[in-house]
């Protein structure tokens, strides 16, 4: 499959020059060590990473024909191989990106209990492997993508142990999302901002141009595009059918955000005193990949 339909059924694609945005933000902990060079390892070592979309698939078994034949498409099928090439931090913030969940109608505070759908999830596992592989057993990187502090949307990928409790170094890296920051006019009252905010996450969750391309074809992809709208249509409550009909995604992203929108301007504003504050807290337009490291002997006290 081209790289714009990949880029769909990933729900983002960072491309290189995106991932060459890459920044290491400096930490006051003192000697770093291992973790700075953890976190440099991560913004410029190369991978590539083979998967599958069955898991995807395999959701859609008893599906109805809205979704196209992807649920026909039998598992061990050719058509649903993929392969991935970036940077192993993009390839940490894909991972995240394509996993998010979505908890607005749960009790459950953990959006990546309630993944929106199981496109990625062969992807994300792919991508652990493959930072365990160059980070060591004494490492623990976590990929965190959520538009704001405790938003009811987003997701994290863990990879390695969990630290111990004394002697860990800590570095960040920030890997952009590929959808802009939060500007001043939009930061000026908190239903301006709250409606960027739920514009931008639709935009991550579903990019409506790849999202377009893909949804004029007949593979499977097609019909898990159509299914994770169908996902967004249930947990915003809101109906696709009119835009998706004509593949209109622009017009069916734009409704997604009119629903999400006005929970996220109750968040925004039942947290902070003022939009300013509110949108110095927003995070929708990267993904965070904290690093932390130790030494073999901190494990043993």
């Amino acid at each position: 499959m081209n790289a714009a339909l990949d880029a769909v059924v990933c729900l983002l694609l960072v491309s290189a020059a995106v991932v060459g945005l890459v920044t290491v933000e400096q930490s006051p902990t003192p000697n770093l060590g291992q973790a700075d060079a953890v976190a440099d390892a991560l913004a410029t070592t190369t991978a590539q990473v083979n998967y599958s979309l069955a898991p995807g698939v395999r959701v859609l078994d008893d599906a109805d024909s809205r979704y196209g034949n992807a649920a026909a498409t039998p598992l061990d099928s050719p058509e649903l191989d993929r392969t991935a090439h970036g940077s192993l931090a993009g390839l940490l913030a894909r991972a995240a990106t394509g996993t998010a969940g979505v908890s607005l109608d749960s009790a459950d505070t953990d959006p990546q209990a309630v993944p929106l759908t199981r496109t990625r999830a062969d992807f994300r596992r792919s991508v652990r492997e493959a930072v365990r592989a160059r980070t060591g057993a004494t490492a623990r990187i976590d990929a965190v993508w959520r538009p704001y502090p405790d938003a009811s949307v987003g997701s994290a990928v863990g990879v390695g142990p969990r630290p111990p409790t004394d002697g860990v170094h800590t570095a960040t890296l920030v890997v952009p999302t590929g959808v802009e920051p939060i500007s001043a006019s939009e930061s000026n009252g908190f239903e301006t901002l709250g409606r960027a905010v739920a514009d931008r996450t639709v935009q991550v969750l579903v990019p409506p141009g790849p999202a377009h391309v893909t949804l004029r074809g007949d593979d499977p992809a097609a019909g898990l595009v159509r299914y994770r709208y169908a996902r967004l249509e249930a947990e915003t409550n809101t109906s696709l059918s009119a835009p998706l009909a004509t593949e209109d995604t622009d017009a069916a992203n734009a409704r997604v955000a009119d629903a999400l929108a006005p929970q996220v301007t109750a968040d925004l504003r039942s947290r902070y005193d003022t939009p300013t504050a509110a949108a110095e807290s927003v995070s929708v337009s990267s993904v965070r990949i904290v690093v932390r490291t130790w030494s073999p002997s901190a494990e043993a006290r």
